[in-house]
């Protein structure tokens, strides 16, 4: 009799597979860290588990990859409302940024990755840029490690960007920074669970120099690497007044555009660019809600889903979105394509939960073990129960999750095997209201050190 750690049982299954796969009254048996049975129940043979999950009435789908948060910014959710990217900037994410400790950056990733997956993610990507002082990283990562989240952790550099305003003490000559990127894939092991990229911040606090420095040192570590890219017009200006050339076609000129290179924002692609980005395996992660917060755009997502790019969703830091709600996340995604182009079925639920899992995997390069519910591959997933006021009834799941769907609806969330959060219990030890009284006492001390 075969025996699995964790059975669930009775639920219908959304594979997200290739083929579209629904298994209806499924059962998914894990394995250590794998899914090993993936089937319905009127074929189950004689089996045992260590646990089991009835889910009758339930959906599953595969977890949602956020590629794209800053942790540090969950202590800073309002501050700088109302104004455009460089002004917030210089309201709330630079300015406190300076400042913050390393409890604090610990406590905020227990917030954000705790948040995270109360709303159906699995794996998170740090996108980490206040880089005065390693032990900010460090208690940053420990942070994101104690909540059991699967992570990224993206160790970025600025090494220009003066004259918008970057604070001197987050500028570093590149060199330097590789350096501390090759400190910390050597204080942590990388695995299936955790990862260290590096690469620029934004457009306009990086040097040509800065951009083939990296680049050579990704190309020969075999390292991937993100950037903010066309979020505002600004970035264009500033590659324009330095070297006479759109940054995309900088990029491409250097051999930056790989299929290594996660793009972030995004929102001011033209289609050259849109063509450069497919021609060259270039992912992007969309990130709605900032981008309406800040008033910078709306990214050009189904034309570039058209030319083959692949697209991949996050929720950026909550300074600039005020959660880490990736539910929320996905509706946005949807109903700002379909409004402004004036076409309900430009983009799908299916598109858009795609993007959250399928596309999220390969854009962290973890295709062939994450983003789908098949056998081998990793056991990460979320039961959906749609019997909430605001969810029910359910006629197709796939609408209900996109459209009517909030954080109270995620029963239950597993990564890597294990059962990180259910029914409204996290399984990591940390309990909510003591932390966020933590934070409130730490968010006193924070603002006594800021004058704005």
């Amino acid at each position: 009799m075969e025996k699995f750690d964790l059975l669930i049982k009775n639920a219908d299954i959304y594979t997200m597979d290739a083929y579209g796969t629904v298994i209806k009254n499924g059962v998914i048996g894990i394995q250590g860290d794998t899914i090993s049975l993936i089937s319905q129940m009127d074929t189950l043979d004689p089996c045992d588990a260590e646990k089991v999950i009835d889910a009758k009435g339930s959906v599953i789908f595969p977890g949602f990859i956020n590629t794209h948060i800053h942790i540090f910014q969950s202590f800073l959710k309002g501050l700088g409302a109302d104004h455009r990217l460089i002004e917030w900037l210089n309201l709330s994410a630079l300015p406190y940024g300076q400042y913050m400790t390393p409890e604090q950056h610990k406590l905020a990733a227990q917030l954000a990755c705790m948040e995270a997956i109360k709303s159906g993610c699995t794996s998170i990507c740090e996108f980490f840029y206040t880089n005065q002082d390693p032990e900010l990283a460090y208690s940053c990562i420990d942070g994101m490690k104690s909540t059991g989240i699967r992570s990224v952790f993206i160790r970025t550099f600025q090494d220009a960007g003066e004259e918008y305003g970057m604070p001197e003490c987050f500028i570093e000559p590149v060199d330097k920074a590789m350096r501390e990127v090759e400190l910390l894939k050597k204080k942590y092991k990388e695995d299936d669970m955790f990862s260290i990229w590096t690469g620029p911040d934004v457009t306009w606090s990086t040097t040509k120099e800065g951009y083939e420095k990296m680049l050579e040192y990704c190309l020969s570590e075999n390292v991937r690497y993100s950037m903010h890219i066309k979020e505002t017009e600004v970035d264009n200006q500033m590659c324009k007044k330095y070297y006479d050339k759109d940054i995309v076609d900088l990029l491409e000129e250097i051999g930056f555009l790989t299929d290594k290179f996660l793009a972030v924002h995004c929102v001011n692609l033209t289609q050259h660019d849109i063509e450069r980005f497919a021609e060259y395996g270039v992912s992007v992660s969309h990130n709605p809600a900032p981008n309406l917060y800040l008033g910078s755009g709306i990214a050009p997502i189904p034309e570039s889903l058209k030319a083959g790019v692949n697209i991949a969703m996050g929720t950026d830091g909550a300074a600039s979105n005020n959660s880490t709600d990736m539910l929320e996340s996905l509706k946005l995604a949807a109903l700002m394509q379909k409004g402004i182009h004036r076409d309900a079925a430009v983009i799908t639920a299916d598109n858009v939960i795609r993007m959250a899992t399928v596309n999220g995997a390969k854009a962290i390069g973890m295709e062939n073990k994450l983003g789908t519910l098949e056998n081998g591959k990793k056991a990460d997933l979320i039961i959906i129960n749609p019997r909430h006021l605001k969810s029910a009834p359910m006629h197709h799941a796939d609408a209900t999750v996109v459209y009517a769907s909030s954080e109270e609806n995620i029963d239950t969330t597993i990564i890597n095997g294990k059962i990180v959060y259910h029914k409204g219990k996290f399984s990591c030890g940390i309990q909510e209201e003591e932390l966020i009284e933590k934070i409130d006492r730490e968010i006193i001390k924070l603002k006594s050190k800021i004058n704005l």
